[in-house]
């Protein structure tokens, strides 16, 4: 009962994260930065804002592009997560079913880049960023571990697995003082960006 009851931290951590997240794409998906600050309400304001916002080209375009994109998006996952679909991918392409799944959400996102004008996403970073991507797996293989070790049993081939995965990742963590630099530069710049007065804030 004790060990089980260690998954309930990570589980609540979960709730908040996905919370948190909602709450964020609901404040992304508002139109208030698009009507300059204009008030949130019911008020005749508000309602005018709307409709100049929509009456406006150089809103309205982008707004098509984005709902284009999302339908993309939303087309592709559906489509290929019809069962009908799914039969035909794993009767073809068996295993690799789950693959051609995610690498058509890549092509996707790859489409989302190119509408955008952004190029590769990872030549948008700095050669800093870069070299600290280098030296570090990527922060979910921290969840993977948390996956691995944090059960009420471990057999002894889930140990086996645990243990090989955990070196792996482990030895391919090689932080230096440069990148310890860099990183403590990002967090005083967003601490920094994060201390300063909103618009329309009294200083």
């Amino acid at each position: 009962m004790a060990p089980a009851l260690l998954l309930v931290p990570a589980a609540l951590a979960s709730f908040i994260l996905a919370f948190g997240t909602g709450v964020e794409f609901v404040r992304f998906t508002s139109l208030r930065p698009l009507l300059g600050g204009i008030p949130e309400s019911g008020g005749p304001d508000a309602r005018q804002g709307w409709l100049a916002a929509l009456q406006d080209r150089s809103i309205l375009a982008p707004l098509a592009w984005d709902l284009g994109l999302l339908l993309l998006f939303v087309g592709q996952h559906s489509l290929m997560a019809a069962e009908r679909v799914k039969a035909w991918t794993s009767r073809y392409f068996g295993v690799l079913q789950r693959s051609l799944y995610v690498a058509c959400t890549a092509l996707a996102l790859q489409v989302y880049y190119h509408v955008l004008g952004l190029g590769e996403p990872l030549a948008l970073k700095s050669p800093r960023a870069l070299r600290l991507f280098s030296h570090l797996r990527h922060p979910v293989c921290v969840e993977l571990l948390t996956v691995l070790w944090v059960v009420p049993t471990l057999g002894t081939d889930r140990l086996l697995l645990a243990f090989l995965l955990t070196l792996y990742l482990g030895l391919a963590h090689g932080l230096d003082q440069q990148d310890l630099r860099y990183l403590r530069a990002q967090l005083q710049r967003k601490l920094h960006l994060l201390s300063r007065p909103q618009d329309g804030e009294a200083e």
